[in-house]
């Protein structure tokens, strides 16, 4: 989300243009009713286009699988030490009484 109508308020790029008073309005008036919703709020830099779509070597698929399965292998393995009434694949499913 912009903070300003020009998009360049808080930016490096090039100045802003819009006056104290239209950033203040501008903000109230399209966060407001969005950010009401959210109870975290994390402000986010913007990053270049070049950093973005820079090549650049990812982890593999393969390797990002066997991490997951790794970890849902120890949680397997936790949930089945519990005696609970029904069945515990993962945290969701849970209930206050297997807490303990």
């Amino acid at each position: 989300m912009n903070t300003c109508p020009c998009g360049y308020s808080q930016l490096d790029i090039k100045p802003c243009t819009c006056a104290s008073a239209t950033v203040t309005k501008y903000q109230k008036h399209s966060a407001g009713p969005l950010l009401d919703r959210f109870d975290i709020h994390i402000e986010v830099l913007r990053v270049d286009y070049e950093k973005l779509s820079a090549d650049r070597v990812g982890e593999s698929s393969e390797s990002i699988r066997k991490r997951v399965q790794a970890a849902r292998d120890i949680q397997r393995k936790h949930f089945a030490k519990l005696e609970s009434k029904h069945p515990i694949f993962c945290n969701a499913n849970i209930r206050i009484g297997d807490i303990g």
